[in-house]
């Protein structure tokens, strides 16, 4: 039996009210109108809703059980109404993000912290991954956006970058670099380098390349942060971008390495899957990093 939810909303605010005149008010609506609609919503049903006398109205044992699943049924109407506008103006609401651990630490967390005091209500979900984990956490609808580490190509992906990366060799303040002038003689050097499956040791890996240039590190690391600490305790000469090393180029711990070769240009970058749709929480999240 299909109702509808109009003639349904009419018999709860005349039971509610305990009255057709007081109903009609709160449903802007006539008397007869509401009066008509109980009647046809009476015949649909099969029995009274109301015990009608000149005193007044009251409801029948049958209107009373129904009466009682309209009251469920109006308070989740409510609920999703009110939901929905916390949704609309993020009252409410999860945002899920992909992103490495140094994205995380060098970029994400002052943007989340600036979101965050706008919009105190939201609840945030961030899986740390590497960036081919992160594409596929994407891909798969795991999360809403991810930021990683770019140039690199897909074309069912959407990209804006974010930050510019300038990456450099740098050595610690103990380090004698007077010999290095060229990125050939760095195969005379102790190097230290991320794993050999990261995305960005295979771009690094590439740029060396583009120069006919190879090396055989001394040390592979699993983390940036890693390969820093090392280059301070004087371990060797790492790669890395300027921008993640700000403080260690400041305090005079780490310098860098004059090579006449320019590295290109890497970025941070927020992509999302165009096939994915993404929580009213994740497009105000991108509008306000723009």
């Amino acid at each position: 039996m299909n109702f509808d939810l109009n003639a349904l909303r009419a018999f709860y605010f005349v039971a509610l009210e305990g009255s057709f005149s007081r109903a009609s008010e709160k449903l802007f609506v006539s008397q007869p109108a509401v009066s008509q609609t109980i009647k046809q919503l009476e015949n649909q049903v099969g029995f009274a809703l109301f015990v009608r006398k000149s005193k007044g109205i009251h409801l029948t044992p049958e209107g009373d059980e129904v009466f009682a699943y309209c009251k469920d049924i109006f308070r989740q109407v409510e609920l999703l109404s009110q939901n929905l506008k916390d949704l609309s103006t993020l009252d409410t609401g999860v945002l899920t993000i992909g992103a490495s651990d140094t994205i995380c630490k060098y970029y994400l967390i002052d943007k989340l912290k600036a979101f965050e005091n706008l919009y105190p209500k939201v609840r945030y979900r961030v899986t740390n991954c590497t960036t081919n984990e992160s594409i596929e956490l994407l891909k798969k609808g795991s999360v809403d956006i991810a930021f990683v580490h770019t140039p690199f190509l897909d074309t069912t992906l959407s990209f804006r970058n974010c930050l510019t990366l300038h990456d450099c060799f740098v050595c610690s303040s103990q380090f004698d670099d007077s010999a290095i002038s060229s990125l050939s003689d760095l195969k005379n050097y102790r190097i230290l380098l991320l794993e050999g499956m990261s995305h960005s040791r295979r771009l690094l890996d590439a740029n060396l390349l583009h120069y006919g240039v190879t090396v055989k590190p001394k040390f592979e690391l699993a983390s940036l942060d890693l390969l820093i600490e090392f280059c301070k305790n004087n371990m060797g000469i790492i790669c890395v971008a300027k921008e993640y090393i700000k403080k260690e180029l400041e305090n005079g711990e780490l310098k860098i390495i004059n090579i006449k070769e320019p590295l290109p240009d890497r970025y941070i970058s927020l992509i999302t899957y165009r096939e994915n749709y993404i929580s009213n929480a994740a497009k105000r999240f991108v509008e306000h990093i723009k």
